[in-house]
């Protein structure tokens, strides 16, 4: 899922419980779609939902069906002579960026986001993901009807921190980390939560248009594709609205730029870490113990350059006070799956759609029909 991480409110946390900032959202929508989408599939057959009754998918179907039992349809809320000016500004601002994603960027019209929940907590759900501790192998939950998927997500925090315990006690690198937003696909009517209020507005037009490109194409088997693809959608259409709202030369836009570009060099440097990490991962000559050692010292070395030179020349306090000694290989992994082959979509955009969106959405929903999982090993032999 460009850089994935925008500092834009600078709250970042450690590799073991991490939360996402505005930008840092984008990494974990794969896992917010593909556990709504779940959740949708398992609600639509009632047999196996009885079957799997007092266990994981019965409990998080109930917090998620009580969740869209209690959204306000916009309209009623915004009608609240008492509404909040910050509610009442998401609202407005939801409602342009819908229509902008639409009209301009070619992406499907849908339900999301015309229903508002008001939540006690800031966040949504708490996902856990792991991996192998001497290699990045990804840990993966099998789901009936939807098959492997590396992630599992849940409503209560408790129970997050439980099957993360678990996990660890196997030996696997591990993190949970705090869900601010998901796409059912369609499934459902995917509601604003009251906490969305405080983000900034390019974080909004990012979040809103990434959700409408899921709606717009997502592929079965192809979790790498869908998450680029949004993610690249999401930033590329989040700046031509604020370009499109304020001008091309505005404060708006380059005060997004800027945060952007501290995404970008966070980003650099975890991707590089991963680099050297994987050297050491897949030199079969080298023993497992070793392999741990080494690890441990290129962390550590990582953690101080972090310090000695990125974390000087940022401004997000959330970058500037991250200790890069905390990351883990399920950590990095999240950066190495969504940020890896952006450059692919951008070669796209320019050498098959003419640097237009609509046209670039176009073309890769009718490649899907023939590609299908393979789209990007076609999008490749094609450019």
């Amino acid at each position: 899922m460009g850089a994935i991480v925008s500092a834009c409110d600078g709250r970042i946390k450690t590799a073991t419980v991490c939360r996402s900032t505005c930008g840092f959202r984008g990494i974990i929508r794969l896992v917010n779609s593909n556990f709504l989408r779940l959740m949708a599939l398992v609600l639509g057959s009632s047999a196996l939902a009885l079957s799997l009754s007092s266990c994981w998918y019965t409990r998080q179907a109930a917090y998620f069906l009580s969740e869209r039992a209690r959204a306000q349809p916009i309209g009623r809320v915004a009608g609240d002579p008492d509404l909040p000016s910050s509610v009442r500004g998401l609202l407005s601002t939801v409602e342009r960026v819908r229509k902008f994603a639409t009209e301009t960027l070619g992406l499907a019209p849908g339900k999301n986001y015309t229903r508002y929940l008001a939540v006690d907590k800031d966040y949504v759900a708490d996902v856990v993901s792991a991996c192998a501790p001497d290699s990045f192998t990804r840990h993966y939950w099998h789901y009936p009807l939807v098959g492997d998927l590396p992630y599992r997500g849940f409503y209560r925090k408790d129970e997050a921190i439980g099957e993360a315990a678990r996990l660890k006690a196997t030996g696997l690198d591990v993190i949970v980390r705090e869900v601010e937003a998901f796409s059912s696909l369609g499934y459902f009517a995917d509601p604003l939560y009251s906490f969305m209020a405080s983000y900034d507005e390019d974080a909004i037009a990012e979040l809103v248009i990434h959700e409408s490109a899921h709606a717009t194409l997502f592929i079965k088997g192809a979790d790498q594709f869908n998450e680029e693809f949004a993610t690249f959608i999401g930033r590329k259409g989040a700046e031509l609205y604020l370009a499109g709202r304020y001008g091309k030369d505005s404060p708006e836009l380059a005060k997004r730029r800027e945060r952007q570009a501290e995404s970008a060099a966070f980003v650099a440097f975890l991707s590089e870490t991963a680099r050297l990490l994987e050297i050491v991962y897949d030199d079969d000559s080298i023993k497992r113990g070793e392999k741990l050692r080494r690890k441990a010292d290129i962390i550590a070395s990582r953690a101080s350059a972090y310090k000695d030179a990125v974390a000087k020349t940022v401004t997000a306090d959330g970058y500037r006070g991250f200790d890069m000694g905390t990351v883990n290989n399920a950590y990095l992994d999240l950066y190495r799956l969504y940020e890896e082959d952006l450059d692919l979509y951008e070669s796209w955009l320019g050498m098959k759609a003419g640097g237009s969106i609509p046209s670039f959405v176009a073309s890769l929903v009718d490649l899907s029909r023939t590609a299908g999982s393979g789209i990007k090993a076609a999008m490749a032999q094609r450019l």
